[in-house]
């Protein structure tokens, strides 16, 4: 459960920006609201303002105060003093059992409402049932649990002041110290880690491990490269979790090695994939953190021999040797320009992440003594390195090709542009290609990080997601791939550009490529993670419990 306010910036009582109780364990984009907040005082609707923090939510008015906290991650408590607070809600009809009642949550289960003291009525608003928790003259308690299938609400565990402070504590105990050096950001730090804290989730249906969802916001799933930044992001603060978010969507592999696109208490969504960065993202987790070990190198070493499998022989069409993307979503750059001229696509990248993915798993088999298998992980990596550049480097850029014609599509994305992760790999000149314009704001250089198209292209779009969007995975690529070439300096520049706007403008899942403005959903895992990255560059020792 969350609540959640559309238009974050509004104060409560407005029509236009309601505050919700939502339910996220069902399917993607269902509707998830099912209870609508208001604050009455003599039977009218009152104005408030609201004070957040990450164990409690206050809803202040002249007359009374409201707070809401989390007894556990299923059952949420709701204090109320000098005020009545209304429950509006959104879908369903309530069956009453007893003192309390049994709200159908969708596909979502069931939601037990239960005064623990005061009076709770039953009646209508504005056409819509509602309930009332009267608490004009006395402070009264409300809890809300939230079940799959049972009718009886669990008791009351503790005083309220006693669930502030457990969330309060298991916050506290997630935060590692901050590096120093980085006093600066210490604020940024702290509310981007807390918003990993806030998205952790414990398992259900699908979900078959605690992990980090992608936001509470729209996208309340889990995607096949998110949960990538998601574990380094959490790896510096709970390390199991880390883990488990990077391992939940290997739980539901197919037999031919592929990776479902998204991951839903209720659903796992086929249709589409994403690219394999998993043996990139594990070569920069081994650089870091001490707790990963053999252990993990052994649970994590055939599934992501499956999925590398799967892209060089599934997804090679026309059986040249060079991998392609179906959609433009199989490479989590949905609309990016470079996809115009159609698919079955071959592009650079993919062929980058493979050669990567295999060089990892090389490392793997021989820190596991499977020395044979290393060597031919070895060689695919030298095969596919020399293919990329037979295939995609023209002598003057680097272009994306239609699978079977081979027709070269140029194409100003920076989807193009990452090669320069294989560094020295590369001759001088493709190297220096990738490079070019990085740091020019003339080009892709934007307020906050990267553009995912040029501006000097004639297809820019300010807000048009991956056709000239700035996101955070793209910012983190590119100061990992300036890092890849020896550019400290220029790597450290686009990380702090980063993390000051991201501290000004907020956490947002993308942000105009002209003047910054965050856009889309909020609260986003990787924007958080990038944060965590960033902020954590020293090597920690933190043990997996």
């Amino acid at each position: 459960m969350c609540f959640f306010r559309k238009n974050p910036g509004l104060a409560g009582g407005l029509a236009v920006a309601p505050l919700t109780l939502r339910v996220l364990s069902g399917v993607l984009w269902e509707p998830s609201e099912f209870f609508q907040l208001d604050l009455e005082s003599a039977g009218e609707s009152v104005l408030w303002n609201e004070e957040i923090r990450p164990e409690c939510l206050t809803l202040i008015t002249a007359k009374g105060v409201v707070r809401i906290a989390f007894q556990d991650a299923e059952t949420v408590r709701i204090q109320v003093q000098g005020i009545d607070l209304r429950l509006d809600l959104c879908r369903s009809v309530p069956y009453q059992l007893g003192k309390n009642w049994r709200v159908p949550a969708g596909s979502h289960g069931w939601l037990i409402v239960s005064p623990l003291t005061g009076k709770l009525t039953r009646d209508r608003h504005a056409e819509r049932l509602s309930f009332r928790l009267h608490g004009e003259s006395e402070t009264v308690e409300l809890l809300i649990h939230r079940t799959t299938g049972g009718c009886l609400a669990p008791d009351a565990v503790g005083t309220f002041e006693d669930c502030i402070t457990k969330q309060r504590q298991d916050l506290e105990n997630w935060i590692p110290a901050l590096p120093a050096g980085n006093a600066e950001f210490s604020d940024l730090f702290l509310r981007e880690a807390a918003n990993l804290w806030n998205l952790s989730v414990a398992p259900l249906g699908n979900v078959r491990r605690e992990m980090v969802l992608v936001s509470k916001g729209s996208l309340v799933g889990l995607w096949s490269w998110d949960h990538c930044w998601h574990m380094l992001g959490t790896a510096p603060m709970e390390p199991v979790v880390a883990w488990n978010t990077y391992m939940a969507m290997f739980d539901h592999q197919d037999k031919s090695g592929c990776l479902p696109d998204v991951l839903c208490a209720n659903q796992v969504y086929w249709a589409k994939v994403k690219p394999p960065v998993h043996g990139w993202i594990l070569s920069l987790l081994e650089s870091r953190h001490a707790w990963y070990g053999d252990e993990h190198r052994r649970e994590v070493y055939e599934p992501l021999s499956r999925w590398t499998r799967y892209w060089l022989s599934e997804r090679d069409d026309d059986g040249d040797g060079v991998p392609s993307y179906l959609h433009g979503m199989d490479s989590g750059w949905d609309n990016a320009t470079v996809f115009d001229a159609g698919v079955p696509l071959e592009s650079p990248d993919l062929a980058t992440w493979l050669i990567l993915q295999q060089e990892e798993l090389a490392k793997i088999a021989h820190s596991l003594g499977r020395h044979e298998e290393a060597e031919r992980w070895e060689s695919g990596a030298k095969r596919l390195l020399e293919s990329l550049l037979e295939h995609f480097w023209t002598g003057e850029r680097f272009v994306a090709r239609l699978s079977g014609s081979h027709q070269p599509v140029e194409s100003d994305s920076l989807i193009l542009h990452i090669p320069a992760l294989l560094g020295a790999r590369l001759p001088e000149k493709a190297r220096q290609w990738c490079l070019q314009g990085l740091l020019d704001e003339k080009q892709f250089l934007a307020e906050g990080g990267i553009r995912s198209e040029s501006l000097a292209s004639p297809k820019f779009e300010p807000d048009g997601y991956w056709r000239g969007a700035v996101w955070p995975v793209t910012v983190f690529i590119f100061v990992e791939a300036l890092r890849a070439n020896g550019l400290t300096d220029e790597a450290a520049f686009l990380e702090r550009h980063y993390l000051k706007h991201i501290a000004k403008a907020g956490n947002f899942e993308n942000y105009r490529g002209d003047n910054g403005v965050g856009v889309r959903d909020t609260a986003m895992g990787w924007t958080s993670s990038c944060v965590s990255w960033f902020l954590n560059p020293q090597p920690t020792a933190k043990a997996a419990k």
